[in-house]
């Protein structure tokens, strides 16, 4: 094992097969490592809670559409006390934006979040200062993370130390601080810096989770629950109570209105897959190299054996080398591995020391078993029966590999269809959403009131700078879901719950999006203010504006509403019905839209009500004039500045928000192209020394092929049509395989990207191309060399 002269003498007889053995074992353990701590953490999430076994989130589904991760009203309660299985419910509402005011100075926070009181009951998140029992005594008590902590005090001891909270959804506060706990894990579904004790679900909107007893059947607890849920709620008979457990959340949960963008644990399988493909390349590559290299100096070993060596020693030699190499390639792979995590955004904080020697000794063994296997499996081979013909190198038949290198193009073809595959669809995600394709709109997420009430001076200001293209905004930003509902009675007809959308002036324009009958929305009559006033006269007084509003449908809605055609429904009068929206009832029909994505690829379009409002601007978009994106920044933070100087800006790209949205599709794709690239250049280059080393062997051969009348076209057409033969079969097995494959992938999607022949034509091609160039230039090499020369090469 030792006899490092020996293995240097022997890495250099045959160094080129030796470097890509040693290139693809230091890439495989780099992408197994990288690999193994990725999928480590995904399956570790919320687990190291100490309850976590028992903790189950609760959605509600209706009619069979999918499901809203949030629950409403008092609904749970009675669930509680009606169903001996469960022993407690926690309730989080999350807010996604609001303003923290600290000693005078004010900064935008996400992902506020309010409890009930018993959070650190259930949940046993760390506190470095507070006592968890009484920590949520009162309402309106508030933790912080140790991170906010330090940033708005320099330190964690600060129980009892002031702040002021301000949002949309909730009444301004002034808290005391009564704990500081410990950041957040990155493997919990949801993060947060901090949490507000709440005391009145009844009229919001929050997050369920159930706490209940050991062992229960979930199917048979999901019907119980069920059946309380729609006794309680008769006027909604199509309900359904999901329940999911919490340790499950990040990787099989898909419900609208995430805490966080989850995982998915189909792209742990991917990644499990691609690594086992890219490892049967490698693996094939030492097999195949290392029984060309043992058929090379066969001669040697028997000369060994002639001299008395034992089978041990043939043996041992081998060993030395593959040893020596395997070492040097986890090396180098652990070096590698340093870039390639860095790539991906992977920390190594979830993998041990221990588990990384174990990883290393795994890949020694099988490396050492994979290499060995054509020494024990030819080692008779070696005895020596005093025939000349045994002191003679024995050639490597291209025979001997056909079925293995079928496999590694079957595999390498395979994986760059699914990379063709994986890309059409997030191109058609980048079509289909609204603005997808688009690099030069910045939105603001859900905003306080007083920036709300400042939207149109904020937009005029915008608009006289030519940097600035166009402003509007609406309910909610584009990506997520629209599922507030609007009752909408038609005339003669039952009234029917429909989503709706509150937009401001310019939408359409602003996204491009097409009327197919009658009329865009007119500009708004009314100012923000007298909006509020016919709202609050309608709450207060209960009496309506006589008012009749336009609004416009998309398709889906008009079908829904029993109009056959763009042209019927216009001019219709529709009466509306929403707590929070109708000042008036009567709302006109003015335009027909085709129907457009503003929710997510992942559910088909959903009908919309679309209403033009000063009210519920929530969200701000803003679209910078093409190529002047620098400019057109200074301008928003400097007119931000002069609308809202006491509000800090909180902006990002639109594009930033669809990579969150489709992190995953995002993530596959690189992952995908990634271990396609691997794939084809270990295989290629194994491919190439692979010939090379053929081709030596074969020189006399070629030689008298040349003497006898042979053209060096003749001589490259037979080193190459074996070769194109095991390829063109290694396509026929690819195809159906990959296209079963991204099939069951784009059942996740509404909207599916078209699977075309010209995905599967270019990847066969390219691949037959790339390897017929590389053996077809060693080939023409070897065919021009002088047949006399040929002839005495052996």
């Amino acid at each position: 094992m030792y006899n490092i002269p020996f293995v240097v003498r022997r890495f250099l007889k045959t160094k080129n097969l030796r470097i890509v053995n040693l290139l693809g074992l230091a890439l495989m353990f780099a992408c197994i490592l990288v690999s193994y701590t990725y999928v480590k953490r995904e399956l570790s999430f919320d687990k190291f809670y100490s309850k976590a076994d028992r903790i189950v989130r609760m959605a509600v589904s209706y009619d069979g559409q999918q499901a809203d991760g949030r629950m409403y009203g008092t609904n749970v309660n009675q669930i509680v006390q009606s169903i001996s299985e469960i022993e407690a419910v926690l309730k989080l509402s999350k807010i996604n934006t609001a303003i923290l005011t600290s000693k005078g100075t004010k900064q935008v926070i996400t992902d506020l979040y309010f409890s009930s009181d018993n959070l650190f009951e259930i949940l046993d998140i760390p506190l470095l200062n507070g006592d968890s029992q009484t920590v949520f005594k009162s309402p309106g008590s508030v933790v912080i993370s140790e991170k906010l902590a330090y940033q708005l005090f320099g330190k964690a001891d600060i129980i009892g130390e002031k702040i002021e909270l301000s949002g949309r959804r909730f009444q301004n506060m002034t808290c005391s601080i009564a704990g500081v706990f410990k950041d957040m894990p990155g493997n919990t579904h949801f993060h947060t810096d901090i949490i507000v004790r709440e005391a009145d679900f009844d009229n919001s909107f929050f997050y369920a989770y159930l706490l209940v007893t050991k062992g229960p059947n979930y199917s048979e607890l999901e019907k119980k629950i069920s059946d309380v849920f729609l006794k309680e709620n008769p006027q909604r008979p199509g309900a359904e109570i999901n329940l999911m457990p919490m340790a499950d959340i990040h990787l099989h949960s898909h419900v609208l209105r995430e805490m966080e963008p989850n995982g998915n644990i189909y792209y742990i399988y991917l990644i499990i897959g691609a690594n086992m493909l890219l490892f049967i390349i490698v693996m094939f590559n030492l097999w195949l190299n290392a029984s060309v290299i043992f058929s090379y100096n066969k001669r040697y070993y028997q000369l060994l054996r002639f001299n008395g060596a034992s089978s041990y020693v043939v043996a041992k030699d081998e060993i030395q080398v593959v040893f020596w190499l395997t070492v040097a390639g986890i090396l180098a792979g652990k070096l590698i591995s340093v870039f390639v995590a860095d790539y991906f955004s992977i920390s190594f904080n979830f993998i041990s020391i221990g588990e990384e020697i174990i990883l290393c000794l795994f890949f020694l063994f099988i490396t050492v078993l994979v290499s060995l296997f054509p020494v024990l499996s030819n080692i008779s081979s070696t005895f020596f029966f005093n025939d000349r013909i045994d002191l003679k190198t024995i050639r490597f038949s291209f025979s001997n590999v056909k079925y293995m290198l079928v496999i590694q193009y079957s595999i390498v073809i395979f994986i760059i269809i699914v990379t063709l595959g994986i890309n059409s669809q997030i191109t058609l995600i980048r079509n289909t959403q609204v603005g997808g394709m688009e690099s030069n709109i910045v939105v603001f997420d859900e905003q306080p009131p007083e920036i709300i009430s400042n939207y149109s001076s904020l937009k005029d200001e915008l608009l006289k700078h030519p940097e600035i293209e166009s402003v509007t905004g609406a309910m909610q930003l584009p990506g997520s879901a629209v599922r507030d509902m609007i009752g909408a009675t038609v005339e003669g007809k039952e009234q029917i719950h429909l989503p709706v959308l509150v937009v401001g002036e310019d939408f359409f324009p602003f996204y491009g999006i097409k009327i197919e009958a009658g009329k865009m929305f007119a500009p708004l009559k009314m100012s923000l203010k007298e909006e509020e006033e016919l709202l609050f006269r309608r709450i207060d007084e209960n009496i309506f504006s006589n008012l009749k509003e336009d609004i416009i449908l998309n398709r889906k809605a008009l079908q829904v509403l029993g109009f056959t055609s763009p042209e019927e429904a216009i001019g219709k009068e529709i009466k509306i019905e929403h707590s929070a929206l109708d000042y008036t009832q009567s709302a006109v029909v003015s335009g027909v839209v085709d129907d457009f994505t503003y929710t997510s690829v992942y559910e088909d379009a959903v009908p919309m009500i679309i209403l033009q409002r000063n009210m519920f601007m929530n969200c701000f978009m803003i679209r910078f004039v093409p190529e002047h994106e620098t400019q057109a920044m200074q301008t928003l933070n400097s007119v931000w500045g002069k609308i809202n100087p006491d509000y800090p800006i909180n902006y990002k790209f639109l594009s930033d928000t669809y990579n969150v949205v489709y992190k995953n599709e995002l993530n596959a794709g690189k992952v995908i192209k990634f271990f396609s690239v691997l794939c084809l250049i270990i295989t290629i280059l194994g491919l190439i020394v692979f010939m090379a080393f053929m081709i030596k062997t074969r020189t006399k051969e070629i030689g008298i092929r040349k003497v006898n009348g042979a053209t060096n076209r003749e001589i490259v057409t037979m080193l190459n049509v074996s070769l194109l033969r095991w390829i063109l079969l290694s396509v026929c097995i690819a195809i159906p395989v990959a296209w079963f494959i991204i099939e069951k992938w784009l059942e996740n999607f509404a909207y599916k990207a078209d699977l075309n022949w010209w995905m599967f034509v270019t990847a066969s091609v390219f691949v037959s191309l790339i390897s017929l160039v590389a053996v077809s230039f060693q080939s023409w090499k070897a065919a021009k060399i002088n047949p006399v020369n040929s002839v005495k090469s052996e």
